[in-house]
């Protein structure tokens, strides 16, 4: 499905191949040869999508241009089954696993691997060929690796940074409180709401 958002419509190079059940949305570019499989998403939310050549997008993965923050993604990068990847620049020969995540800010040099169910967290850059193994977290400039059992620890750093300011640009003070995330929710809803006058075309 391609799908006309806030005016702005896909780019798709003539060898690219999107599956049925895909969705592409609003300014997006996807460059030649690149594949996108059936359940994928590749939307722009208030910033761009670029991709570049022979890319894989693979089934029920999420590429997302979100708020100030756009997603760039270099030639021979391959994002895996149900990975997410919003407002993140990877560079080129990339391999993002099955259900990784990439969050905002974030910077994958050329070559870099996340591993299955792996995290690359806010504002991190990881160096050429830098490797953050299973359910492993990347976090910092450069990226330090954490163990899952450390992920207390890397809640610490990731709010000193105001998460929710970098990913929703809403400082909520934290999650833990309720009311933070009820206003959240309507900000953001607010803010998606545009979604209503998409165009399928």
């Amino acid at each position: 499905m391609i799908v006309e958002h806030r005016g702005r419509r896909p780019l798709i190079d003539p060898s690219a191949t999107i599956a049925p059940g895909a969705v592409v949305s609003g300014d997006v570019e996807i460059g030649a040869h690149t594949v996108v499989l059936a359940g994928a998403i590749v939307t722009a939310q208030g910033a761009p999508v670029r991709m570049g050549e022979y890319c894989v997008v693979m089934e029920h993965a999420v590429v997302r241009g979100a708020g100030r923050h756009p997603c760039h993604i270099a030639d021979h990068v391959l994002v895996g089954p149900h990975s997410h990847i919003t407002g993140a620049a990877l560079e080129r020969r990339c391999f993002v696993a099955t259900g990784a995540a990439v969050f905002n800010g974030a910077i994958l040099e050329e070559g870099t691997v996340v591993a299955i169910n792996g995290i690359v967290h806010i504002a991190t850059r990881c160096p050429a060929s830098t490797f953050v193994p299973m359910a492993h977290i990347a976090f910092g400039v450069p990226a330090k690796i954490y163990p899952p059992t450390e992920a207390p620890s890397v809640h610490k750093l990731i709010a000193s940074l105001g998460f929710t300011k970098t990913v929703f640009g809403f400082d909520s003070g934290s999650l833990s409180d309720a009311s933070a995330v009820e206003e959240l929710c309507k900000r953001y809803a607010r803010a998606l709401a545009h979604h209503r006058d998409d165009q399928v075309l």
